[in-house]
């Protein structure tokens, strides 16, 4: 199912401008938290995800937010439990494992959000950053993929599973290898950065523009001494105005993806909004 391809991915603190939420679904900001500890759950819940929630306010201009959940990553996958790069279990649970390139939400994730959106048009975002103080993430930094180059029939559908709080089954997208893609990172990540790029848009039309293809890429230039990177992710609904017809909408977007995989047999992971 998968391929390894070697990217040319640009460094993202040459670009002029520099990348934005509004302008290109991703932007890295100087941000530091005044937990003390976020691997503590008790102080990332009750103070990070304030933190987490007024950034999103202030960048997006949104009416009203809403935390959902947060995720740790600390190691490769594939390697013996004991190796000393293989992910380590996590204080909530979560897969601490370096992901490949995906991206979260897809139309068919709305219905797990109905009663939270209540109709409203909404974003998500992560928030990313490391979770440990004074440590610059080298090892497996996160790529990002200008949308604007992203084919729509280069999106595929694909089964995930939810990491926290209740393990259940989603529909998530992969992306298909197209030499057009522009990839880009902001190397040496300090501490005191957090990069927030957006995952889902509820009202834009153009599949390849609602999110931020995303995953960790190997960097030919990392010290080979470098502490693997550990980091700390938060997901984010931004909500807006209501929607006219959602319901209609949803289904829309949905239709665009199909039912069918490509054996023929018919999808089972779907659920239908209704």
């Amino acid at each position: 199912m998968y391929e390894k391809r070697e990217l040319t991915v640009s460094n993202a603190r040459l670009l002029n401008p520099k990348p934005s939420i509004l302008h290109d679904g991703y932007e890295l900001i100087n941000f530091t938290s005044q937990v003390s500890n976020l691997l503590d759950q008790h102080e990332v819940i009750a103070l990070f995800y304030e933190e987490c929630a007024q950034i999103v306010l202030d960048l997006t201009g949104c009416h009203s937010v809403m935390v959902t959940q947060h995720q740790y990553r600390n190691g490769y996958g594939g390697l013996p439990a004991d190796h000393p790069k293989s992910a380590k279990p996590t204080p909530n649970g979560s897969d601490g494992v370096y992901g490949g390139i995906h991206s979260d939400v897809t139309p068919y994730s709305e219905p797990g959000w109905k009663n939270l959106v209540d109709g409203r048009h909404f974003q998500v975002f992560n928030l990313w950053c490391s979770s440990r103080k004074q440590q610059t993430i080298h090892v497996m930094p996160l790529s990002l993929c200008d949308p604007a180059s992203v084919d729509a029939e280069d999106m595929i559908c694909a089964d995930s599973w939810n990491q926290t709080r209740h393990r259940h089954q989603l529909v998530s997208y992969r992306l298909a290898f197209n030499k057009q893609q522009r990839w880009f990172y902001f190397p040496h990540m300090k501490s005191d950065e957090m990069l927030v790029f957006k995952q889902y848009d509820s009202m834009c039309e153009q599949p390849n523009l609602r999110c931020v293809y995303h995953g960790a890429i190997e960097d030919p230039g990392t010290p080979p001494a470098a502490p693997l990177r550990e980091t700390i992710e938060v997901r984010v609904l931004a909500l807006y105005d209501l929607e006219s017809d959602k319901s209609e909408r949803v289904r829309r977007f949905q239709r665009e993806i199909p039912e069918c995989t490509p054996d023929g047999r018919k999808s089972d992971w779907l659920v239908k909004y209704d």
